[in-house]
């Protein structure tokens, strides 16, 4: 035991600055073969912690990750073993600045990123039910006419960003008749549209088309005839009715013909003139006999009031 201790302290100082010699030039070798060295990677920005019932937008969605590590580091490192992301724990509706914060593997340091904060912007998803309109395209066949459009549903569910189902006012869907001389039923696709008619991107839709049922009359014919407002009362003392009017004072009609040709004029609904001591205007609609369509079903009706001479 005597003989190992003083083979050991034999020449120490010599043995430690050997040994601090070799652990030097270990660094100076690894240093020359396997250098520290920089590199970039563009890595996709994720979010963590997002609530329900939000859509998230990033800007930018990408960012810029500088990182140095020993040069034999990158041989073993993947592109997808570099991250990026951001927590929205305590993120709110609206834009929010948060910061990004990354992850690399083991041995890797980062010294740079593009964008150190990025703009998160959050938005309520929300519902809402919309009728909808079913616009009408082309025309019966001969000795034909549209009686009325049956779609499959009154109105449809419209999902999306608080900001997005907002814009949207109506959904439409077009069917087009085609010369059909009967019933038939087609699908008809849906789109939700804004007030100008422009189509909302962004939303969803319950259901993308739906079936819609024209009901068409056939062996008909087409007749114009007059309009003959109705009004019902009597005017405040001392004043009467002096004429009534429409706008507009024909109306084209469609039926079978022996229904046709017992019709001459087309009456409005009742329009009250009890007490009423100014002429009266409004919108009525037309009083059409069973078996009978037409393209217009309101008009302007004016009934003019005027004071009695006094004698």
């Amino acid at each position: 035991m005597n003989r190992i201790q003083s083979i050991f302290r034999h020449n120490l100082p010599a043995k430690i600055l050997a040994l601090l010699g070799a652990v030097i030039l270990w660094f100076f070798v690894m240093n020359d073969q396997n250098p520290s060295v920089n590199s970039t990677f563009t890595v996709p920005v994720y979010t963590i912690n997002g609530p329900d019932g939000y859509t998230v937008k990033l800007k930018p969605r990408d960012v810029t990750v500088k990182v140095k590590a020993p040069r034999a580091s990158f041989t073993a490192a993947k592109p997808e073993d570099f991250k990026a992301y951001v927590d929205l724990e305590e993120a709110v509706e609206g834009t929010n600045n948060l910061r990004v914060r990354t992850v690399v593997p083991q041995g890797f340091e980062v010294v740079d990123i593009s964008d150190e904060t990025i703009e998160v912007t959050m938005e309520a998803l929300i519902e809402k039910q919309l009728s909808v309109n079913v616009q009408i395209t082309g025309n019966t066949g001969a000795h034909s006419a549209l009686e009325k459009i049956v779609p499959e549903k009154e109105s449809i569910k419209v999902t999306g960003p608080r900001s997005n189902v907002a814009r949207v006012s109506h959904v439409v869907g077009y069917l087009n008749l085609a010369n059909n001389t009967a019933d038939f039923t087609m699908k008809v696709k849906l789109n939700p549209v804004d007030m100008d008619g422009n189509i909302v991107d962004g939303v969803t839709l319950s259901f993308k088309e739906m079936d819609v049922t024209a009901k068409i009359l056939s062996g008909v014919d087409k007749k114009i005839v007059s309009i003959k407002p109705v009004y019902s009362g009597v005017p405040e003392q001392n004043y009467m009715v002096a004429m009534t009017s429409a706008q507009p004072d024909r109306v084209e009609i469609t039926g079978k013909t022996e229904v046709l040709e017992k019709l001459s004029e087309i009456l409005t609904d009742t329009i009250v003139v009890d007490g009423a001591n100014a002429d009266i205007v409004k919108d009525v609609n037309l009083v059409l006999p069973d078996g009978i369509i037409s393209p217009s079903q309101k008009v302007k009706v004016k009934i003019q009031i005027k004071k009695r001479n006094s004698d």
